[in-house]
């Protein structure tokens, strides 16, 4: 009862502080197909997900509404970085970014893992280091791509997913340096779950996942507080771990 009482006490002192952002036009936020956080149904012309479900919740927590649009990669860094995008769900907090974006505490976490041909060896890469000796390819300015230019691992960039494993499946790259989940995902779809293998990297901690907000935005400081109010209240009373039920 005490529990009951003061989540309520608290969810009415946060919906008052915010108040002005609640009342002003639905926040959009562009994303990118990446299964199970982001899922894009092209046919359906719907956008779901883990991230997707819990930025909604978080936010309607304090009264704020909130809708998304695709938009690739590339243009949703570089509509942050101008302000023309309020943000994106489902972002790595990364030095080059720190300048233009605010993070919201963690919504979710990601693991890194390099998908190969069943045949190709793969029991010397312990770490990334060890991945000079290899093609190696990712995802353009993805936080894997980013990682392997920062440590000057010589490698070449696939513009998705899909690219990536088909520059696998021909033999045109060894390893493909890419998040776990969303790969699974996408050779499952290709029915290739029996033609890959997937390699932990021991030395890789998981990458926690973000609300990115632009430092640009109008009132972007003020919606990364009422995020983090939002996520702390379903965190609270179940809906943040029933989300995550339903994915993993």
């Amino acid at each position: 009862m005490f529990f009951q009482r003061a989540l309520w006490f608290l969810l009415l002192s946060i919906i008052g502080c915010f108040s002005g952002l609640s009342s002003a036009q639905t926040l959009t936020l562009p994303v990118e197909d990446y299964p199970p956080y982001i899922t894009v149904d092209e046919s359906s012309n719907s956008i779901s997900g883990m991230d997707i479900r819990v930025t909604q919740a978080a936010f309607a927590a304090v009264g704020i509404q909130v809708s998304f649009e695709t938009a690739p990669w590339q243009a949703i860094l570089q509509g942050i970085e101008s302000g023309e995008f309020a943000g994106t769900v489902s972002c790595a907090r990364r030095p080059e970014r720190a300048p233009y974006m605010l993070f919201s505490n963690e919504v979710s976490t990601s693991s890194r893992v390099l998908i190969s041909r069943p045949s190709f060896a793969t029991d010397h890469i312990e770490s990334i280091y060890d991945l000079n000796t290899s093609r190696v390819i990712s995802v353009e300015q993805w936080d894997m791509e980013q990682q392997l230019t920062e440590l000057n691992i010589e490698h070449s960039t696939v513009q998705g997913i899909s690219e990536g494993l088909e520059s696998i499946m021909t033999g045109q790259s060894d390893v493909f340096f890419v998040s776990r989940y969303p790969v699974l995902h996408q050779a499952k779809k290709e029915g290739l779950q029996k033609s890959i293998k997937v390699s932990s990297l021991v030395a890789e901690p998981l990458v926690p996942l973000h609300v990115c907000l632009s430092k640009n935005y109008p009132q972007a400081r003020e919606l990364v507080q009422a995020f983090n109010q939002g996520l702390q209240i379903i965190k609270r009373n179940g809906t943040f771990q029933a989300i995550r039920n339903e994915y993993l």
